[in-house]
């Protein structure tokens, strides 16, 4: 897998083209951060609307900023996103994006790698 890492995150992209984004433990996500993982997402996908699997198991934090940005991109650039989490942190943000935001593209919470792809995958049959 081709893997760009920014300051916060490492992005590759499989080989069913689903992006694969793991933050990086101890992360402060603000929107330049959250633009730079966007801009390197774009490049792997050449600009094309995206799959996202998006590993937020490490400590981390984002900016009201950056949530903001990220609904733009939920809403813009993904077909689906997919987080693996436990933290309850993660979990109230993914539901706060999917119930109240109401963003275009599902997002749904997983606890593992292999749920999250295989829930990925059904998008791709569409």
């Amino acid at each position: 897998m081709n893997k760009i890492r920014t300051r916060t995150d490492e992005i590759s992209i499989d080989e069913h083209g689903i992006i694969h984004k793991k933050i990086i433990e101890g992360a402060h996500i603000d929107l330049p951060e959250l633009q730079e993982a966007e801009e390197a997402a774009a490049k792997l996908t050449k600009e094309e609307k995206f799959l996202i699997l998006v590993d937020a198991r490490a400590l981390h934090t984002m900016t009201p900023e950056a949530v903001k940005e990220l609904k733009v991109s939920l809403d813009t650039k993904r077909i689906a996103a997919a987080v693996v989490s436990s933290g309850l942190g993660m979990r109230i943000l993914i539901d706060y994006l999917a119930n109240v935001e109401k963003t275009v593209a599902p997002i749904k919470i997983f606890g593992t790698k292999e749920e999250a792809v295989e829930w990925l995958l059904t998008f791709k049959k569409r």
